[in-house]
């Protein structure tokens, strides 16, 4: 079974949201829910508060927008990978 990855594209901090509002693209397949993942690099969990709406650009790049809290800021960087668990 391949592993289920998710890398960031953009990050955008919108006072009005919950948490950081994270764009990116996953490989090895498609996250189911409210995903559970793990950063690459540090091995910390990043905390998804909830996956968000499609946007038309988003549905036309196959990009998904996860909301993450906003106490793991620090993994919530362009370019990062994290892997579901």
């Amino acid at each position: 079974m391949t592993a289920v990855t998710f890398r960031v594209n953009e990050v955008f901090d919108i006072p009005a949201r919950g948490g950081l509002v994270a764009v990116g693209s996953t490989e090895g397949g498609d996250l189911v829910g409210v995903p559970r993942l793990r950063d690459d690099a540090s091995g910390r969990v990043v905390r998804v508060l909830g996956v968000d709406n499609p946007t038309p650009r988003t549905q036309r790049t196959g990009e998904t927008i996860l909301v993450i809290d906003r106490d793991d800021a620090d993994l919530v960087e362009v370019g990062r990978l994290w892997n579901v668990e």
